[in-house]
């Protein structure tokens, strides 16, 4: 056998495709079907015996009456991956010519897995081509692993994004069901008629109208389930108001992530793979969904993905195994984002490797650098807060937690008042305020003089006086660059026109006690200890954003007088840096401009 022949294939289809001018959005569509038939032909399955011919590649009207054909076949699949529309004939005579005589070439060449080669090869190198938004293949492997042995069981797979995996489980099983609201030119049939084993497919909105009934109140039932959801998708209101005959959707969610998931645990018996993004893990909407898989032993694992890991984005993802049947005290939680797991494939995107090594970690309760397990009463008292790096600290975390632990600390909402920006309008208001944002701050020290103008009106400004910048207050980024800090300078405008304030992405640290010097709270906040604190606080792929209420409660140690005076010392010593800096850069800019003035 040559392992690559239908990689070759498929990539000699799409290079003609683009040699010929062919370049529309169903390229895919085209090569798979041109596949389906060389497999149909090798295998003796083309209607009345007809079979692939230099004919063929010479008369269209022979290519045309093998579509016709096909379409007419007494092969359900078959009819319905060639009626779907005239892609085929449609295609011009040059182009057929030659993509004929390449599928000639592999007439007596045994493929091997001709599916699964097929649809990893458009993953790996067509990903401009379909939208689909398919994870790496490695990523399909995995969870592929992760359902074990198949033999006498059932499969039951959702959602576009998981057809690879329907493809590799039915190499290995002859009862895989795929439901996918796509019908997208029929892939999903052209790469069944292209198994070994031939999977059912049903194009159908599994959530609105599922297929796979055994009465219009009872679901009928498989061993397996998988869905790699699409991300960011929300669910009709009915759904979200849990009216369903099936009564699925107990718990109200308005993400097709999460009501997949619940549709899922209702059809599957076993085990349940699903993807979700890293919002599913902590945010407060998803949070009953979480205590319900919790509390009742159905959550088994999460497995934490790189970013990368996705065609088309960079948004963090996971996979959580579930057991609906399941009695689980404990969850595993098992990070895969470290250099021994992951290799890069492109400049942007990422595969999994040591597929094994996930595995025996998953078995094992051992605690190790990227795994560990955590017991349900934990997790409650966690308020079901999923996100892996809440549970397994990197070496640093480690390091800067046994500092705090053996420190005098104290929260940092003990020591400071938290202000918010003042009420604005784009172009009216009887005073002009500057407006302080993340490109303000710099790496050394005071915050640059803001250019944005926005005005607000006296009555505003009388009832929110607190929330004018003052000397030293400190300002902390919370959403987009989440985590940067500056503290504002000693000599800021706090009364009349141009006062400074904070923008709606920041928020200001003022400190009230006396046990620490805003200086002193701003050195250490920008510490090596402060910025792994931070670090572990930020979350989102998309827009990081860090959760104010979990800012409050980071511990802050409680310095000597010699850690003050140092601190003190050190962030002035900074602002004299950084104005030193600035006149150096006004003097060269000034002598720049003395040059072929205009």
């Amino acid at each position: 056998m040559q392992k690559y022949k239908t990689k070759e294939l498929v990539i000699s289809l799409y290079d003609l495709m683009h040699q010929y001018g062919i370049r529309r959005h169903n390229e895919n569509e085209i090569a798979l079907k041109l596949a389906a038939i060389l497999v149909l032909s090798k295998e003796g399955k083309l209607p009345k015996g007809l079979k692939l011919s230099q004919s063929l590649a010479e008369y269209k009207g022979e290519w045309l009456a093998l579509v016709e054909s096909l379409k007419a076949s007494e092969d359900s699949q078959i009819q319905r991956v060639f009626s779907h529309d005239n892609a085929l004939e449609d295609l011009p005579l040059p182009f057929l010519h030659s993509a004929i005589n390449t599928l000639l070439k592999y007439e007596d060449i045994t493929l091997e897995s001709p599916a699964v080669d097929s649809i990893r090869t458009i993953i790996s190198n067509f990903t401009s081509s379909t939208n689909e938004g398919f994870a790496d293949f490695s990523v399909y492997l995995l969870a592929n692993a992760l359902l074990g042995d198949k033999s006498g069981k059932t499969t039951y797979l959702m959602s576009p994004a998981s057809l690879p995996l329907v493809t590799i489980i039915s190499e290995e099983s002859e009862s895989v069901y795929y439901e996918t609201i796509n019908q997208s030119g029929m892939t999903a049939d052209a790469l069944s008629l292209m198994s070994e084993n031939e999977f059912e497919v049903s194009y159908s909105d599994a959530l609105d109208k599922p297929s796979y009934t055994k009465s219009k109140n009872e679901l009928e039932t498989f061993n397996y389930g998988v869905s790699f959801s699409p991300m960011g998708a929300t669910v009709p209101k009915h759904i979200s108001d849990n009216i369903d005959t099936y009564d699925r959707f107990i718990i109200p969610t308005k993400k097709v992530e999460s009501a997949n998931i619940l549709h899922l645990i209702k059809q599957c018996r076993e085990t349940v793979i699903a993807s979700v993004t890293e919002g599913f893990l902590y945010s407060t909407m998803e949070k009953d969904l979480r205590q319900y898989l919790v509390d009742q032993g159905m959550l088994k694992a999460v497995i934490s993905l790189p970013s990368g890991i996705w065609t088309g984005t960079a948004v963090k993802t996971s996979l959580l195994l579930i057991e609906p049947n399941g009695n689980n005290q404990s969850v595993r939680f098992i990070d895969v984002t470290g250099e021994e797991f992951i290799k890069k494939t492109t400049r942007r995107l990422l595969s999994l490797r040591n597929i094994d090594t996930i595995l025996e970690y998953l078995a094992s309760d051992e605690q190790l650098a990227c795994a560990t397990t955590v017991s349900v009463s934990t997790l409650k008292e966690q308020e079901y807060r999923l996100d892996v790096g809440r549970y397994l600290l990197d070496p640093e975390e480690k390091t800067v937690n046994k500092i705090l632990e053996e420190a005098q600390t104290v929260t940092l909402d003990s020591i400071v008042r938290f202000e918010r920006g003042l009420p604005v309008k784009p172009d009216e208001g009887d005073y002009t305020v500057l407006e302080v944002g993340a490109s303000e701050l710099n790496d050394i020290g005071d915050i640059s003089t803001p250019t944005k103008k926005a005005y607000i009106s006296e009555s505003e400004r009388a009832k929110n006086q607190s929330g004018i910048l003052q000397p030293n207050d400190i300002i902390f980024i919370l959403k987009g660059s989440a985590g940067k800090l500056g503290i504002v300078p000693e000599d800021v405008p706090t009364t009349g026109d141009g006062c400074w304030m904070v923008n709606r992405s920041a928020i200001v640290i003022r400190p009230i006690s006396d046990k620490v010097n805003p200086k002193v709270l701003y050195a250490y906040l920008k510490s090596h200890i402060g910025q792994t604190q931070i670090a572990s606080l930020i979350k989102g792929a998309t827009i990081p954003n860090i959760s104010l209420k979990e800012l409050k409660q980071i511990p802050v140690i409680v310095p000597s007088d010699d850690e003050q005076e140092q601190a003190i010392e050190c962030i002035d010593k900074s602002r004299e840096t950084q104005q030193a800096i600035e006149k150096l850069v006004l003097e060269q800019q000034t002598r720049q401009d003395q040059l072929w003035q205009l």
